[in-house]
């Protein structure tokens, strides 16, 4: 049986699907099983961090920063998946008063946990949710020691062209794939 291990990077999976369909909300369950397709799914890392909160939040900062909780909550509750948050910081404001955030702690995290799970030999497949560049050690690290990699990306123009370049295989979350992937209560 060869065994994969998922890394999805929340915000990059929000974003292609908000471009997509603003209102949709995925299955990550579903998510994970078409990723993973008929392999079998060693751990599934989900990186995101919570929504910002000013200092003294207002009502709307600590209702949204609930919402994100009980998600990640929810996605921890499946198996074989573990939430992994940064930080969301502030870096000030754009032209036209909007605030402009960063994320820390995301990509190293999951650069870590890609890398230390492919040297470990436990999964024989690594899929990325994610477009960004940064990770292309990591997956240089990850071929290395033979594992198969596989990018999960949005259209084009979502993901860097060199990390689309240095994968083994690609599959696109297409707006028919998202359709499927969507969360029905």
């Amino acid at each position: 049986m060869e065994y994969i291990g998922i890394f999805i990077d929340g915000g990059y999976l929000q974003k292609i699907a908000f471009q997509m369909s603003p209102r949709i909300r995925i299955d990550v369950a579903r998510l994970v099983q078409w990723i993973a397709c008929d392999l079998a799914v060693r751990r599934v890392y989900y990186y995101d961090c919570l929504p910002y909160q000013s200092p003294e939040p207002t009502c709307e900062e600590r209702e949204r920063v609930s919402k994100k909780q009980k998600f990640f909550n929810a996605i921890e509750r499946l198996d074989r998946c573990e939430v992994r948050l940064g930080k969301l910081e502030k870096r000030g404001e754009d032209e036209s008063g909007r605030p402009m955030f960063d994320q820390k702690g995301v990509d190293l995290r999951m650069g870590l946990d890609f890398v230390f799970a492919s040297l470990k030999q436990r999964i024989d497949y690594a899929a990325l949710v994610t477009g960004d560049s940064d990770l292309c050690p990591a997956v240089e690290a990850a071929k290395n020691e033979g594992i198969i990699t596989r990018l999960v990306h949005g259209p084009f123009g979502t993901y860097h062209n060199q990390l689309w370049g240095i994968v083994d295989e690609r599959r696109e979350i297409t707006p028919a794939v998202l359709g499927a992937l969507e969360l029905t209560r």
